[in-house]
């Protein structure tokens, strides 16, 4: 199995990476191949609604996207990691997630890629507010945007809390975590 690990935190090493990695870690105990994609290394432009992908089957844009939708493409799964910035996800990951609409189009689409159908996902957002459901109106509606691309989400979690503990030093997060990819292999 191979699943695709996408960081969208301009923080290289910061809570979302460390908790991506671990969802990851867990996967690849039982055996997935994973890899992981840092926003900050990456070039990806935001969509231009030109509709180039729905003439010519692929998104016309030349940048890092391209690598994306070639390692997404045998994927599994993908877990995709964001920080809770105003509220919601980063700009790198609604950048990132808006130009999936070039290779994932649900059904209703002309286009309507089979292969994508049923990739599994887990959505992982951290947060320095400590209550976990202050923002559950943004995490349900974006469960639903993915369920909507066809993605199957297997699990949605919030790690709350981080301005005053970081995700590694929370008690009981790293198996809770490694529990999650693990989840993903099964």
């Amino acid at each position: 199995m191979k699943i695709l690990g996408f960081n969208a935190s301009p923080r290289r090493e910061g809570n979302t990476s460390w908790v991506v990695n671990k969802i990851l870690e867990g996967a690849a105990e039982r055996g997935a191949q994973t890899t992981v994609r840092h926003c900050g290394d990456l070039d990806i432009k935001p969509c231009q609604g030109c509709l180039g992908c729905v003439r010519s089957e692929a998104c016309v844009q030349a940048d890092d996207m391209r690598e994306i939708y070639a390692a997404l493409k045998p994927a599994e799964a993908l877990v995709l990691g964001s920080p809770v910035y105003m509220g919601q996800m980063t700009a790198q990951a609604k950048t990132f997630v808006d130009r999936l609409f070039a290779q994932i189009t649900p059904r209703f689409s002309p286009k309507f890629k089979e292969e994508n159908a049923g990739k599994k996902l887990v959505l992982a957002f951290t947060q320095g507010n400590p209550d976990p459901a202050i923002f559950q109106a943004y995490f349900d509606y974006t469960k639903k945007i993915f369920q909507l691309l066809e993605f199957e989400v297997r699990e949605v979690y919030v790690v709350a809390g981080t301005r005053e503990e970081p995700a590694r030093a929370k008690r009981g997060l790293p198996e809770a975590l490694t529990e999650i990819g693990s989840a993903l292999v099964l």
